[in-house]
């Protein structure tokens, strides 16, 4: 996950600035006409999140070019299969802390594939070779757990949870790789699956309504606030998560305060693809710190120990919530 924190000034110029706030959808999923229309939203199973937060980590770390990352893919992409997902690996070469021509892979799942109304769940699967803000041991790599694990992890269980639930739209998990090699020199350095993957779509004229990225969603007293870029350039979307997860009664997780503007994913993707895809970012990044992404950020703390079992049901709770109400339109 990049580090630093870009000002609202580095919107993306490509892309249209939502400004207008559409009413809120009830929580009871009423539509606008006076009759209702629900959809039965299946439970988020946080203890089975947490477990695929260790399962990733038992494998190691998963820096790319590693057997431990290779192997790591490979359960990645056969958990998918197993729940259904129509998988896509895409090879690609990335560069990093003097390291040139490294292999690395995107996960691509798709769930219905053969419907035209879709919705994208990304997350970045790689760990960050070093920890650069440790006091100790700064040029090993980190667990992450929280930067990466997490949002992995929760997307694992909303493919477990629509193929037990079937739900009548297409739902894709996308997995970025080489996300968090970076350093602070190239902007470029950062997110290079997301930049791959965007110019380079797979499938091919990939279209989704919108997608949602989910980075550091899983420790203990994360705070998401509203993103600038997304606030800026897909506010549309993040007011219908924002407000679902207010009217849900997760306020103390889900800021009505915009933070940062981080050039993360979801940024190479907007930008890579013109504005035709537009991603929001669902980031532990307070208002009230708006250059920090907690203590334990690049650091070997990053571990088991700090994720928090009610962080993920509640973001898990309110993307499924959300995919499940986007699917009958009453969100």
């Amino acid at each position: 996950m990049k580090s630093t924190i870009y000002t609202l000034f580095l919107a993306l110029s490509v892309l249209t600035i939502y400004s207008c706030k559409g009413d809120p959808a009830p929580a009871t999923t009423t539509t606008s006409t006076e009759k209702k229309k629900t959809v039965k939203v299946p439970t988020f199973n946080a203890d089975s999140a947490y477990t695929y937060v260790e399962q990733q980590l038992a494998f190691g770390y998963r820096v790319p070019g590693t057997d431990d990352h290779k192997a790591c893919g490979q359960w990645l992409m056969d958990k998918l299969e197993s729940y259904g997902g129509k998988v896509y690996k895409q090879d690609f070469k990335s560069n990093f802390q003097g390291k040139t021509n490294v292999p690395s892979f995107n996960i691509i799942a798709q769930y219905n594939p053969e419907h035209t109304n879709r919705i994208a769940i990304a997350a970045h699967w790689d760990s960050r070779i070093i920890a650069e803000k440790d006091d100790e041991r700064k040029d090993q790599p980190i667990p992450g757990a929280d930067d990466g694990a997490s949002g992995v992890a929760v997307a694992l269980e909303i493919a477990r949870i629509i193929s037990e639930n079937p739900i009548d739209m297409g739902v894709d998990i996308i997995l970025f790789d080489a996300e968090d090699q970076g350093d602070n020199e190239s902007n470029e350095s950062w997110a290079q699956g997301a930049q791959y993957w965007a110019s380079n779509l797979v499938p091919k004229g990939y279209s989704p309504e919108y997608g949602i990225l989910l980075d550091m969603v899983g420790s203990e007293g994360a705070v998401f606030g509203r993103e600038e870029f997304s606030y800026v350039n897909a506010r549309e979307y993040q007011d219908r998560i924002w407000d679902l997860a207010q009217r849900m009664g997760y306020s103390d997780f889900f800021r009505s305060e915009t933070s940062g503007a981080v050039m993360d994913d979801h940024y190479w993707v907007m930008k890579n693809t013109n504005g035709k895809i537009r991603m929001i970012d669902i980031i532990n990044q307070s208002a009230d710190d708006r250059s920090s992404f907690g203590a334990y950020h690049h650091t070997h703390d990053d571990d088991i120990d700090i994720i928090s079992k009610r962080t993920l049901r509640v973001v898990g709770q309110v993307v499924t919530a959300a995919l499940y109400n986007e699917s009958i339109g009453v969100i």
